[in-house]
């Protein structure tokens, strides 16, 4: 009886162990789903940016090109010696589609920047008209001195309140203007944050007894020349691990409660840092020898 007791619970405990297994795989398969998408994203907006930017430059910085060789094909046209006609066509489509593009992304910027102005004029409107309320109500007789001091300290709170909002909605305009006009005659000079590729980096696993202190090394740099947000490291970190370390991440996701990409805000990347190099980076076996004074001799144990 004891022995089929026993058979049964062994049974019911393989059965848990392959549900939480593959539980746990199908939740495995689900972050990484997720940060593929983030990752495919986050590409698609960059690349998108990147083009809009370039399309606006090499129309700013060759304005002065494109008006001569302009020029030079209308005299060429009108003396009959066109030459090359279908190459010149070509590239002038190609200016062609830089100057419609350009123009769609401004013009997006000067809608929005109208409807800023309008909704400015709005609370401007209002802030008149609650003036003139104001102005009514304190030119109205009063029967006593105390209602006269509590309606100019009403007053007083209003007329306050009123130019907080005034100054709010005036200093989001000159924000929004200095974007656009940034945006319309400058490129930005602060590094641009690019998708890095860990083609010549393995993964971070036991099975093929990766050294983890030239990996962290290398990939940190990785991550640092391609100029990511500290709070991405730690996807990527989750993305470039397996084995023991992908379940050591795994095991910190359940105890915060969240999804890798949501790791930042429970963990910083300075702590998950020396919490990954207490975890897996071996010390030398020197730096744990303890020395003993026996008498004038040292001896090691």
């Amino acid at each position: 009886m004891l022995l089929l007791i026993t058979e049964a619970k062994q049974r019911s405990d393989a059965v848990a162990a392959a549900a939480k297994k593959k539980a746990e795989d199908a939740e495995k398969a689900r972050l990484f789903a997720i940060e593929q998408q983030r990752q495919h994203d986050e590409a698609a907006a960059k690349a998108a940016d990147e083009e809009r930017t370039q399309r606006r430059e090499k129309i700013f910085n060759g304005e002065r090109a494109l008006l001569t060789m302009a020029a030079d094909w209308r005299a060429e046209a009108e003396n009959g010696k066109m030459e090359e006609s279908g190459n010149k066509i070509a590239l002038l489509l190609s200016h062609l589609t830089d100057l419609l593009a350009t123009c769609i992304a401004q013009q997006k910027d000067i809608n929005n920047l109208d409807d800023a102005a309008q909704t400015h004029n709005q609370v401007f409107d209002q802030v008149n008209s609650r003036l003139q309320q104001l102005e009514q109500t304190v030119a109205a007789p009063v029967a006593s001195s105390s209602n006269t001091s509590d309606c100019l300290e009403a007053l007083q709170m209003d007329v306050t309140s009123l130019k907080d909002d005034v100054q709010l909605q005036q200093t989001t305009t000159q924000q929004l203007e200095q974007r656009i006009c940034t945006a319309a005659t400058h490129s930005s000079s602060e590094p641009h944050e690019t998708t890095p590729r860990f083609d010549d980096q393995e993964i971070f696993c036991d099975s093929t007894k990766t050294n983890p202190i030239p990996w962290f090394r290398k990939f940190e740099l990785k991550l640092q020349l391609h100029h990511v947000n500290e709070h991405k490291h730690h996807a990527y970190l989750y993305s470039r691990s397996g084995d023991a370390c992908q379940a050591w991440l795994d095991n910190l996701l359940s105890k915060y409660g969240v999804v890798v990409a949501d790791l930042h805000t429970k963990i910083s990347w300075d702590d998950l840092k020396a919490a990954w190099h207490k975890r897996f980076q071996v010390e030398p076996p020197e730096s744990r020898l303890m020395v003993f004074e026996q008498g004038t001799l040292p001896s090691v144990d």
